[in-house]
């Protein structure tokens, strides 16, 4: 942790000993309660933000899984915004909080449908109150560099990718829902700093240290920097050009982690341990990659007032790649490619189609294991895993200012990676409520 706890420092210092720029470029936007007869407006004018957003993400299997089930889980999201510029005179610094409550049901589990990535990405982490996050973010040198440091996690400054659909696979920070072991993606926080410099107008670069402490899966509400087993170093290039006037984002990135994990294959004793029943080698650092691609290519811009990361009405294609450490991931590989439409029905122009299509990827070493304690007679004997392919088609109807309703077709191809196993379809529904 002496790491962790220098870089902290030294994120302190460059606060205490740099001019401060601009303010804080996060905006909650109005949802379906509106402006509150004028309320939020002066709350925002004084230095304060509130939002509130509820997630619900339903699911039906028609075909597929031991059984058939019907499930929904949920998510409440409590979110404050403090602009230190309007507050105290800390211009382009700010504190945010933001406390998540996840409950509900997870299909996968009660259909036992055996699959990698869970067609109800909402769902996990445990049905308890969370401190999701609580930083402190400064802007520095005219916006050039940022910095922020507190209970935060990774997924929300490397790796980020829009949450158009439902199954985990197409949503989120991919290497929190491979390696979520020792990445922690959101409602889990962690101690953890993060710095980014704006290089030009469209490429950033970004590095940042999250300790790795399991106690903060088991505890909403930990502060405790003691239990940590090492820390995860992500880093990230960005670049954001604008190809004929439409808007683009390219990442490219990985990470580190110094700690220790069981090696998916070998004992101690660099036999196969599937089938000496020995405990695991261990291996010392983890590490992978990732690439990230997002591009509007028909249409129109977003609005000059849209919220950063906004895509206007038109076509928008995307393609991520992730690769994890092939010495102690049970999962290797992760792609996807889709597609995103905006506008396409002349009375809706709000309104969205998204399709994708991915695949997730187990181990070879993992399944050579497998082939081995098959080999050798053990009982019961073991499906040997590769792959568990996925399509989902959404339609995402813009109710009302705050209010969005997704209903979606899920296919899931050889569940667990087993081609044994039936083809699974899932009916969803995912409404989103911020007030």
């Amino acid at each position: 942790m002496t790491g962790l706890r220098g870089l902290l420092l030294g994120c302190v210092a460059a606060f205490l000993a740099s001019s401060a720029a601009l303010a804080n470029d996060t905006d909650f936007q109005p949802g379906l309660t509106g402006d509150w007869n004028g309320a939020r407006t002066d709350l925002k004018n004084e230095g304060w933000q509130f939002q509130v957003k509820g997630v619900f993400e339903g699911a039906w299997n028609p075909s597929g899984g031991d059984h058939q089930s019907a499930t929904g889980a949920n998510e409440l999201d409590f979110e404050a915004l403090a602009d230190l510029g309007k507050l105290i005179g800390d211009d382009g610094g700010s504190i945010e909080a933001n406390i998540t409550r996840r409950f509900g049901a997870n299909i996968a589990n009660m259909a036992d449908l055996h699959t990698l990535m869970q067609p109800q990405e909402i769902w996990g982490r445990g049905n308890l109150w969370r401190l999701t996050q609580l930083s402190f973010e400064q802007h520095l040198f005219n916006k050039a560099i940022d910095i922020e440091f507190g209970r935060m996690n990774p997924g929300a400054d490397f790796d980020v990718i829009p949450c158009n659909f439902q199954n985990l696979g197409f949503c989120g920070s991919t290497p929190g829902n491979v390696d979520g072991d020792y990445w922690f993606n959101s409602p889990v926080s962690q101690w953890g700093a993060r710095l980014k410099a704006n290089v030009s107008d469209t490429v950033d670069v970004g590095v940042g240290i999250y300790q790795i402490n399991p106690k903060n899966l088991a505890h909403g509400f930990s502060f405790d920097f003691s239990g940590g087993n090492g820390e995860l170093i992500p880093f990230a290039l960005e670049w954001k050009p604008s190809v004929a006037g439409l808007p683009g984002d390219y990442q490219i990135g990985g990470w580190h982690s110094s700690s220790e994990a069981p090696d998916v294959l070998y004992d101690a004793n660099r036999d196969p341990a599937a089938v000496t029943g020995l405990p695991s080698l261990m291996d010392h650092g983890r590490d992978g990659f990732f690439l990230d691609a997002r591009q509007q290519i028909t249409g129109e811009a977003p609005p000059k007032d849209a919220p950063g990361g906004s895509y206007g009405k038109g076509l928008t294609l995307f393609a991520k790649y992730m690769q994890s450490d092939r010495r102690t991931s049970l999962l290797d590989k992760q792609f996807a490619v889709g597609a995103t439409y905006k506008g396409a029905l002349a009375s809706r122009p709000d309104d969205e189609i998204a399709l994708a299509f991915g695949a997730t990827h187990v181990n070879g070493r993992v399944a050579e294991g497998e082939q081995l304690y098959n080999a050798a007679g053990l009982v019961p004997s073991q499906p040997v895993q590769h792959t568990e392919y996925a399509a989902e088609l959404d339609y995402r109807a813009i109710v009302a200012k705050g209010a969005e309703l997704s209903p979606n077709l899920q296919y899931i191809v050889d569940p667990g990676g087993v081609s044994a196993r039936k083809d699974i379809i899932v009916l969803g529904l995912k409404a989103t409520l911020t007030l």
